[in-house]
């Protein structure tokens, strides 16, 4: 994906892999890193209460080949930067808005072999962006540029029996350099983990927390983690009396589900370092000769409806924030760089079409 600057652009590239490989958070299986979650938190006796009394559903994907989802996607990222230092660069914007627009195919294939996993292929079939920046932003008509090529990319990648991703082809024609395509990964499994549920199913009101080490950040020893609830079940696309019935064609915005019902899980994401670290340097810097020290912080919350019939994504709201002041040193001039400000982040993620089989 385009990066509008160099790192500490390399995090705020790494913002924009995460818009462009949106797609992924739909294909992961909620409960791909059951393995991982923490135990159960104690819930209060009255959702104790709630819990027995309610059945325990699985809510990972049931996926046949040859079918079908298109999701709609909208991401909007707000940078708010200063940098000063041997790279500040006085020209560029200080606040830069991009909004990205995409419709996303994803097919179930066939595995590969006796033991091969579910493999999924998504395609770009839409790919638009706005940039707005208050200040003139020379490179805006090639980030737009850059966005608008992703239409018609494809990113395959396989889970295994446990629906853990397990390899990912296509990132080369999306991602450009190893620290870019890191995070990229990263952030797959950190999608994975903010939707991790515990093994053998969960019932409304029970709680669960999963942690995600946080690779791609320039300090070290943080991680993200998440605290989910399963809020309640309810129908999948309410009905809204000011607007007029639904579209049935599978294009269609409204189209979906219709009266099925969705369990709606509530997350909370926070970055935080569970444990002192002698030396805030990653090992990635420190062995390019640069040491960094600082602190970056940040926390989201997302919405997520899942179909209990087929498992599947049907609409995740988010939002999210980040705040950085870190400073970089070299150590062989011994110059620095400061770089400080804020990231917010918001995302609507909706099914649009769902070609099943195997129902």
């Amino acid at each position: 994906m385009p990066s509008h600057r160099a790192f500490p652009g390399d995090h705020l590239a790494s913002v924009r892999i995460t818009f462009a490989l949106g797609l992924l958070l739909l294909a992961v299986p909620l409960a791909s890193r059951a393995q991982s979650s923490a135990p159960k938190k104690s819930l209060p006796a009255h959702e104790q209460k709630s819990a027995a009394a309610s059945p325990r559903v699985s809510l990972s994907p049931r996926y046949a080949p040859g079918q079908v989802l298109r999701y709609a996607m909208e991401f909007e990222t707000t940078t708010a930067t200063t940098q000063s230092g041997f790279s500040a660069d006085p020209q560029g914007p200080s606040s830069l808005v991009i909004t990205w627009d995409a419709t996303i195919r994803m097919e179930v294939l066939p595995p590969e072999g006796a033991a091969g996993g579910i493999r999924l292929r998504t395609t770009y079939e839409k790919s638009t962006a706005t940039i707005r920046a208050d200040t003139f932003d020379p490179t805006a008509n090639a980030t737009r540029e850059q966005y608008k090529n992703l239409e018609g990319k494809v990113v395959e990648f396989t889970l295994d029996a446990a629906g853990k991703v397990k390899s990912v082809s296509g990132l080369e024609g999306i991602v450009e350099g190893e620290k870019a395509a890191q995070a990229a990964r990263d952030w797959i499994g950190h999608l994975d983990a903010s939707s991790g549920a515990p093994p053998g199913g969960v019932a409304i009101g029970e709680t669960w927390t999963s942690d995600q080490p946080a690779n791609s950040l320039p300090v070290a020893g943080m991680v993200w983690r998440t605290d989910s609830q399963y809020l309640r079940n309810e129908p999948c696309r309410p009905p809204n009396p000011e607007l007029p019935a639904p579209a049935t064609s599978s294009d269609s915005p409204a189209a979906g589900p219709a009266g099925e019902t969705c369990a709606v899980i509530l997350t909370h994401l926070n970055l935080v370092r569970p444990k002192p670290v002698r030396d805030p340097t990653p090992e990635d810097y420190r062995k390019n000769g640069v040491q960094t020290k600082g602190n970056w912080t940040g926390s989201g919350q997302s919405l997520i409806y899942v179909s209990l019939r087929s498992g599947a994504v049907v609409s995740v709201s988010q939002t999210g924030s980040e705040d950085m002041d870190v400073t970089l040193t070299t150590n062989r001039n011994n110059t620095s760089m400061r770089y400080a400000g804020t990231v917010q982040s918001r995302s609507q993620v909706e099914l649009i079409g769902d070609e099943g089989h195997g129902k």
